[in-house]
């Protein structure tokens, strides 16, 4: 089996951003000053301007807001199809990431959705999710 890529971290806050999620627990930034989530990472909150931010838990629930499903292999480790999801936390943050073990015809708009951590190497997990009830 061939392991998944992994990311290439050429800013350090992106590299920040793994590091936080290898204890299996997702996190995103919030600013301090006005407590809004942000993702992707940045050094700036784009509401109020702070650069001050802390990594805060989230609670990895949320529903489906978009999805596209890939037909093609674009890469060995990932079978097709593929569902590329975007799905929106309970906290307001967006991010995209794998849907698991769906049958892509049962998609809708608003579908409840947890975080599970997918293990890619030893030290290394990812943050997927899975509709909310499925294993």
């Amino acid at each position: 089996m061939t392991h998944w890529p992994l990311p290439k971290n050429v800013d350090p806050i992106n590299a920040e951003f793994w590091e936080m999620q290898q204890d299996g627990v997702l996190r995103f930034q919030r600013c301090t000053d006005c407590e809004a989530f942000r993702h992707l990472p940045r050094y700036q909150c784009a509401g109020c301007g702070s650069t001050e931010y802390e990594w805060a838990p989230v609670s990895g629930r949320g529903k489906l807001y978009s999805w596209t499903v890939t037909h093609q292999v674009f890469h060995p480790a990932f079978e097709v199809p593929f569902v590329a999801a975007v799905v929106e936390l309970d906290e307001g943050v967006r991010m995209v990431s794998q849907l698991m073990d769906v049958d892509p015809s049962m998609l809708a708009l608003d579908l409840r959705v947890e975080v599970e951590f997918r293990r890619i190497t030893d030290d290394f997990h990812t943050p997927v999710f899975r509709l909310v009830g499925s294993s």
